[in-house]
């Protein structure tokens, strides 16, 4: 994309944004690789950045959520392009984040939405294409929902965003969707009240970023979301840790991860549909 590497000066918390792209080129670089992410990689060449200090003292399970995170996301959105291969997929608070590049399909639309430091910051290695556009503006605003095509079934994904604001927030945006797009869906990761401190500790402190890139919000059952409008319907949820965990120790604490909800993945349906099975029957 580009012949020079780029030189990025990074804020704390755009910080954040490099580091699933660098856990995801790091699993890319395995001899057998859990997931192949060929633009984190060509990224993660094009950056003038040193990662050491930022990644020195990232564990091994960390890394493996980036990956599994984006694991997830990828079999949602290409389930959902099963079903509607021309449909329409809005990537909230994008940030370098490369899952249009894994499952595009040669039809669907899409649409990355970030704020405007940080799509510039994207524009630098990625670039729009008649199907593919990048929007500058925060997701709590109403103005870029009329930048969108609702012409075809519409899937929201939010990957590594929404436990950075508080619930009001999140709830008045959701129900928003609803509001303008009956019968899309969205999918989000979480996290668990004990998760939220888990991962400040784990993550953010470990890797040497201040308060500012804390976790805030944290949900403890995803039944929790569906007193916020009676609109909501629960698809799925997708534990993280359950499956494809390297190592005796890693396997034990991947399980006690998934027992405390450290992090796991949410996919709604926007609008009235036939009653779905409880969350309980539905853990991925």
């Amino acid at each position: 994309m580009t012949s020079e590497r780029v030189d990025v000066h990074l804020g704390e918390v755009q910080k954040t944004l490099f580091l699933p792209l660098w856990g995801r080129a790091e699993e890319s670089r395995k001899p057998n690789p859990l997931l192949v992410d060929k633009a984190a990689l060509r990224v993660m060449t094009e950056v003038a950045f040193d990662f050491s200090p930022l990644t020195r003292d990232i564990d091994t399970l960390t890394k493996l959520g980036w990956v599994k995170r984006g694991l997830l996301y990828d079999r949602v959105v290409k389930d959902f392009l099963s079903l509607y291969p021309e449909g329409t997929v809005v990537n909230i608070g994008c940030g370098l984040d490369t899952t249009f590049e894994r499952t595009d399909n040669g039809w669907l639309r899409w649409y990355d939405l970030d704020l405007p430091d940080v799509i510039a910051l994207r524009s630098r290695f990625m670039k729009e294409s008649e199907r593919r556009k990048f929007v500058a503006a925060s997701f709590l605003d109403d103005d870029w929902l009329d930048a969108i095509d609702v012409s075809s079934n519409v899937l929201f994904m939010a990957a590594g965003v929404f436990y950075y604001f508080e619930e009001p927030e999140i709830k008045a945006f959701i129900v928003r969707l609803a509001d303008r797009y009956p019968g899309s869906e969205i999918v989000f990761d979480a996290s668990s009240p004990v998760g939220v401190k888990i991962c400040n500790k784990k993550v953010i402190e470990s890797a040497g970023l201040g308060e500012q890139s804390n976790l805030i919000w944290g949900l403890k059952r995803t039944d929790d979301v569906l007193s916020w409008d009676r609109r909501l319907r629960i698809i799925r949820t997708y534990r993280y840790y359950s499956t494809q965990v390297r190592g005796f120790r890693d396997g034990l604490m991947g399980i006690l991860a998934d027992l405390l909800r450290i992090q796991y993945v949410v996919h709604l349906r926007l609008g009235a549909t036939p009653t779905t099975q409880p969350d309980s029957a539905r853990q991925g």
